[in-house]
């Protein structure tokens, strides 16, 4: 059973049908694969399409459902719960574009519907099901489980695209099998770059935008290369969100080169954070370049409400291209190695080139990769899938919060909000990504007493995890600052380095995180409501 939308012109049509006069649906199956290839009789536009199957789902089946993005809520679902949307006032969801950080606008939410991206399993013990696209580059596949219709939907997310031969709508593997081994499997499918796990430090996650030359060199004296591999400088250089080729004076009199120049002299890696598909509207380039930034309608379209709310740069103008590789050039130019690549996903919300999301977040991401070329990149805010073996290091959870699960009214807001609660659960779930597709990076651990509400347990929980389950071991603390105890618990811990992680499973609250460790293994059972191990 199929459904298809698509447009001639400008008429709509709908259809359940394999063949028509305007074109011919081609379904093959060879053992665990399917692919679905649309020939067009004469050009068309889609707008939807999805396949369907029988699926029973028991009373304790087990959903694991992907996320849109990096930041976007990602875990193993009861089948009697449901995804979490949008529950603000629209007043406040439009004043804040919070629709602007995931798939609001073009995916609904529904009761008794688990839809999730890429990849999904169903874990009901020996009839476990294991679902994976293959076809990330053209469109993303959507899994959408009708647990109350006992149906299977495959979605290809193809709106946009403009066929005028044949497109693969969909290219799946459907296996019943262990969905550990599966996953395992299916991530080493897909190539990716050489890259070591990495130890560093942030700028972030204390002082936030608050930076200044004083405060980042401070920073520096605590870090050396005997604990750590790298010094990244993030937000609140710039003199605004988009103005890249502007350092803010006034924090950074003598520039960055050389604070570059100290962190090389140290024997680290320099790091610089960039957003670099947006600009925010207090911007000189948003007033100034304004012909570059995407409208539809003749109205900017926001991709969320950070700094002064943000919007896409037109990347379908060769202008915006231009601007974004001078400005990337610009930071190589300074010296830097390591480049955080942010809220990358908002290059999709750009449309109208006949291109899917898929095939516009592949495009953008290629062509960082081949403006920065050899230095390490690490993705965020970002599609998973287009990122595989293009990016070194990728965000898979939303930032870290400063109390478990942050201020109590944005539980009601989008599904990429800040909440370690919320990264912590993300990072055990996609952690078999790591190494595979990318090294993970699960955000980072803080171990300082002041500016944090988080507990001493749930400090230890957030150090165990990430080094269990991640690539990337950050902070934002100042270490010189470091007590005893803390530079303790940071050895003790940094063995799990070097363990495999074998498989999780959810009991309710309750998650056990099976690893081996020097060819024993081991178990971890983490609260995720309190946010602590209640073991080791």
């Amino acid at each position: 059973m199929v459904a298809i939308k698509y447009k001639i012109k400008d008429r709509e049509y709908y259809s359940s049908e394999l063949v028509n006069s305007h074109y011919e649906l081609l379904i093959n199956n060879d053992g665990d694969r399917t692919t679905v290839t649309i020939k067009a009789r004469q050009p068309l536009e889609l707008i939807s399409f999805e396949m369907f199957e029988n699926q029973e789902y028991e009373i304790s089946s087990k959903i694991y459902v992907n996320g849109y993005q990096s930041w976007t809520d990602s875990k193993e679902f009861y089948i009697d719960e449901d995804i979490h949307t949008i529950k603000m006032p629209c007043f406040v969801t439009n004043m804040f574009k919070f629709k602007g950080y995931g798939d609001y606008t073009f995916k609904k939410t529904r009761k008794g519907v688990l839809h999730g991206y890429t990849y999904s399993y169903i874990k009901d013990g020996e009839n476990s099901l294991f679902v994976g696209s293959l076809n990330e580059q053209n469109a993303y596949l959507i899994i959408n489980h009708y647990v109350e219709k006992n149906l299977l939907g495959f979605e290809s997310d193809c709106a946009g695209k403009k066929v005028n031969s044949e497109f693969i709508l969909l290219d799946y593997i459907f296996q019943v099998k262990d969905v550990f081994e599966a996953q395992k499997e299916y991530f080493a499918r897909f190539k990716t770059r050489e890259a070591k796990k990495i130890r560093g430090y942030t700028s972030w996650y204390n002082d936030y935008q608050d930076i200044n030359e004083e405060k980042v060199r401070y920073a520096l004296n605590g870090i050396n290369k005997e604990n750590y591999d790298l010094f990244q400088i993030d937000d609140g250089y710039e003199a605004h969100v988009g103005d890249w080729m502007y350092i803010n004076k006034k924090k950074f009199p003598n520039g960055l080169v050389p604070i570059v120049n100290e962190i090389h002299n140290k024997g680290l890696l320099a790091g610089i954070w960039l957003a670099p598909f947006v600009c925010e509207r207090n911007s000189r380039f948003f007033s100034r370049h304004n012909d570059l930034v995407y409208k539809e309608n003749g109205k900017e379209v926001y991709a969320g409400g950070n700094w002064s709310k943000f919007c896409p740069l037109d990347i379908n103008n060769p202008d915006a291209l231009s601007y974004i590789k001078k400005c990337l050039e610009k930071y190589l130019s300074m010296g830097f190695d390591f480049f955080k690549l942010d809220f990358l996903y908002a290059s999709a919300l750009v449309r109208g080139s006949g291109l899917t999301r898929a095939e516009t977040m592949h495009k953008m991401l290629t062509f960082l990769r081949d403006v920065l070329k050899d230095k390490l990149i690490l993705g965020c805010g970002v599609q998973l899938s287009s990122a595989f073996g293009i990016v070194d290091y990728c965000r898979v959870g939303p930032d870290v919060s400063l109390s478990f699960d942050d201020i109590f009214y944005m539980k009601l807001a989008h599904r990429e909000r800040v909440s370690t609660k919320i990264t912590l659960q993300n990072t055990i779930y996609r952690s078999l990504m790591n190494g595979l597709v990318f090294n993970n990076d699960p955000d980072v651990y803080i171990l300082r007493d002041k500016n944090i509400k988080l507990s001493k347990e749930q400090k230890k929980a957030l150090l165990v995890i990430n080094t269990l389950c991640g690539s990337v071991y950050f902070t934002s603390d100042n270490v010189s600052e470091y007590d005893q105890e803390k530079l303790s618990l940071l050895q003790n811990v940094s063995t799990f380095r070097e363990a495999k992680l074998v498989s999780y499973d959810r009991d309710h609250d309750l998650i056990r995180i099976n690893y081996e460790l020097k060819g024993k293994n081991y178990s971890l059972v983490y609260d995720t409501k309190k946010g602590v191990l209640v073991n080791g």
